[in-house]
């Protein structure tokens, strides 16, 4: 449990470093319209908010333009309330270092002891899920309740399929092998589980930019992973080929921007710009057993903080 909430802190500190000057330029983005929006000086003017409704608003008080307009009959109610979703997207990883260790009892004493390290390449990856939520009234800003900023809660899960691919270099300490190099190759099946907090700036003209975070969980599956000796050569061995397929879970964190496009009163359409971070995982793969092959250990594999930039498509309803 100590080490969970360590991995949890570690994590939340490398987000918040990677994320702070986009997030910082994102929000001069979204305040610019909030203060012109914001700007209640005066009364309604019928020329600048044509469709509002003021019955109840201070800023509006004593404005007959604004009291009773039959345009803007339910304008008020521009919160979802309960909402769904399904999302599919794409993106790439830039992860942190892999670690393969393990021991080889090689027939010449003593044992050969493996350290092998490597930076893990930058893949493609896909993923497809689905998110339900809840969206609240919030603040409106200004005159025209059409301005708004809306909180929401929302839970997404979603599969996620990539790669870690890295060459490793182990660095004998025994001197007996001049070079040992390994080709890592393990496909990922990742799946997370995320509760979200957004706050979305509701605009008159349909399309209604947004921002969130989340806090939740990844349970990431090694599906296969091979690790192949280039140096010195040994074809067809892989050394996890007792057991390539093992789980671990890491917390994880994401940070979320983009744009929601309304398709008519209840359905509509969003894109979004998802970073996700998955924290340290560590594995434990068979030993290599092959009768032409020196016995090993059981290889321990670990991998450093995984980092997703995931393009999202998607199509929601209001319940």
């Amino acid at each position: 449990m100590k080490g969970f909430f360590l991995h949890s802190r570690n994590l939340l500190k490398t987000v918040g470093r990677r994320l702070g000057a986009a997030m910082s330029l994102l929000g001069v983005v979204l305040l610019a319209p909030l203060a012109w929006a914001s700007d209640d000086s005066g009364a309604c003017n019928e020329a600048l908010f044509p469709n509002v409704i003021c019955s109840g608003n201070p800023a509006c008080s004593g404005n007959p333009v604004c009291s009773g307009n039959p345009a803007c009959s339910g304008a008020s109610n521009v919160n979802r309330g309960f909402y769904g979703g399904f999302l599919v997207g794409g993106g790439v990883s830039t992860n942190d270092p892999i670690v393969q260790t393990g021991t080889a009892f090689v027939p010449t004493p003593p044992p050969l002891p493996v350290w092998a390290t490597g930076e893990a390449a930058n893949r493609a990856g896909v993923m497809a899920g689905i998110h339900l939520g809840y969206e609240w009234s919030g603040r409106r800003i200004g005159c025209d309740p059409r301005w708004a900023i809306l909180p929401a809660l929302e839970f997404e899960g979603y599969y996620l399929g990539t790669q870690q691919v890295g060459a490793l270099n182990n660095f004998d300490s025994t001197n007996r092998i001049p070079e040992h190099l390994f080709d890592y190759r393990a496909p990922l099946n990742i799946g997370v589980l995320m509760p979200n907090f957004l706050m979305t700036l509701h605009t008159p003209f349909g399309i209604h930019p947004y921002v969130g975070f989340g806090v939740g969980t990844a349970i990431v599956s090694n599906a296969g992973a091979t690790s192949l000796q280039l140096a010195p050569p040994e074809p067809g061995i892989n050394h996890f080929n007792s057991n390539p397929s093992v789980t671990d879970w890491a917390p994880a964190a994401t940070c979320r921007a983009g744009l929601r496009f309304d398709l008519g009163n209840s359905w509509y359409l969003f894109t979004e710009y998802k970073f996700l971070a998955i924290g340290a995982t560590d594995y434990t793969f068979g030993p290599t057993v092959y009768p032409t092959h020196s016995p090993t250990t059981a290889w321990s594999v670990h991998y450093g903080t995984m980092f997703e930039h995931l393009g999202v498509l998607g199509l929601g309803c209001r319940f």
